[in-house]
């Protein structure tokens, strides 16, 4: 294999060792995402673990209000009569009993408000028709027309501050008769889950749903834009959308996961390096056994396992084979007269002739020293050998020109066929040797006369 070969190998053993490393990266990077895409899951579970804490004890309070206020409109149905006195005695006497947030409740007759406890800082409020405040008005018709509670806020309120509002309907003898509603401090239970937020370690934005993503009634808006979680919290039949994230933000994974791509980039190209080593120095160790290194041709070690190759088809064929075993004419003078050097130049320019010849079915060998042998197969009659003896004659001898110097190459040649010299490759090869020889003695002979 000749130097084209060696190259061609070399590419071909550097893609395997490229690609190898593309795909290891690809796979790394593949567990390496799936390790951080874990990681995020874990810590998102474990933030919606705290935020679902959280949401147990922030709607713990609303859901007593609820509680209480439907309480009282079932004390309101059973006692329809019953004086504002014992009204205020009941309230006074039910809210001693839990520390909530609760601001006033009041009544409505229809859509106006006609009563509210406590009455004092509340007054302002008694008397309003609440569709005819903006803000309150559409969720007064519902619960009119639904005949269903709604919880609703932060609000402003009539009497002044903010809440949120709890109402529910009074239905008498089965027709809507009015309201009755809870009002929470909105200042006091935002501070309240603040407190909660900051226990649970959370940075929360909630939102009535209708606001959502833009205006948050709680929180900072831009948890959003910072991957936060989005949840949909309903209560009494009423939505809000709140954000969540941990205390400080989400754990930093980029630095941790480039280094991780930057060690999977580097082990995939020590792998891929050593991949490309292993084929180059496979195919070396292997070129190295089958061919000569100064010539590149292949040596005697394939020359025996080419023959039985070929031999077997020259017998199905019944062609002939033709072995020319030649070296050139006084290469020890070469070598004693010019060095080594030279002589391994007129050895590679003379392998590279016999290379070149342009006969079909031709094999050239080195055998060692300047010994060479060029086995061609597939010959129909024997004038046909005749005829390549010429040309290899004519093409392998040629004048070798280095430095100031003009050498003549003249090679001897013997030719043996198969099969009428041997069957085998040693009977073949020493006829040939033999007539070698008898040339090389001719050719000394001719140059003393």
């Amino acid at each position: 294999m000749g130097a084209k070969t060696k190259k061609q190998q070399f590419i071909y053993s550097i893609s395997i060792g490229i690609l190898t490393s593309i795909i290891l990266t690809v796979l790394f990077f593949f567990g390496i995402d799936n390790i951080e895409s874990k990681d995020k899951h874990r810590e998102k579970l474990e933030v919606m673990g705290r935020f679902l804490r959280f949401q147990s004890e922030a709607e713990a309070t609303i859901s007593d209000s609820i509680n209480l206020l439907e309480g009282y409109l079932a004390y309101i149905q059973t006692n329809p009569n019953i004086s504002e006195e014992d009204t205020n005695r009941y309230l006074k006497q039910l809210l001693s009993k839990k520390t909530t947030f609760i601001r006033n409740i009041g009544i409505l007759k229809e859509t106006t408000i006609i009563w509210n406890y406590p009455r004092e800082g509340n007054e302002k409020a008694i008397g309003q028709d609440l569709t005819t405040i903006p803000k309150q008005k559409d969720e007064v018709i519902r619960v009119k027309k639904t005949l269903k509670g709604i919880f609703t806020g932060p609000t402003n309120l009539i009497q002044g501050g903010v809440g949120f509002i709890a109402r529910l309907p009074i239905v008498i003898d089965e027709e809507y008769w009015g309201q009755i509603s809870v009002i929470l401090d909105a200042d006091k239970y935002l501070k309240y889950i603040g407190e909660m937020a900051k226990e649970a370690h959370l940075n929360i934005a909630i939102y009535n749903e209708g606001n959502f993503p833009l205006k948050p009634f709680y929180g900072d808006d831009e948890i959003i834009n910072r991957e936060g979680i989005v949840l949909n919290v309903e209560k009494l039949n009423s939505r809000w959308k709140v954000v969540i994230e941990p205390l400080g933000g989400w754990k930093g994974y980029e630095r941790k996961i480039l280094i991780l791509k930057w060690l999977a980039i580097l082990v995939s190209t020590i792998i891929g390096f050593f991949v490309h080593m292993i084929l180059y120095t496979r195919y070396q160790l292997n070129y190295q056994a089958t061919n000569d290194q100064l010539t590149g041709l292949n040596n005697r070690y394939v020359l025996e396992y080419y023959y039985e190759t070929v031999l077997k088809k020259a017998e199905a064929n019944n062609r002939f084979m033709g072995i020319f075993l030649m070296d050139i004419n006084d290469f020890k003078r070469i070598n004693d007269n010019y060095g080594h050097k030279v002589g391994d130049l007129v050895l590679i320019e003379f392998a590279k002739r016999l290379k070149s010849i342009g006969i079909n079915e031709k094999r050239v060998f080195r055998l060692g020293g300047d010994e060479f042998l060029i086995l061609v197969s597939e010959i129909n009659e024997l004038k046909d050998l005749e005829d390549v003896h010429g040309i290899i004659r004519e093409e392998s001898a040629f004048t070798f020109e280095y430095k100031d110097m003009n050498m003549e190459v003249i090679p001897s040649i013997g030719l043996a066929t198969y099969p009428i010299d041997g069957d085998t490759l040693d009977k073949i090869m020493n006829v040939a040797d033999t007539r070698m020889y008898e040339e090389k003695r001719l050719t000394k002979e001719k140059k003393v006369n």
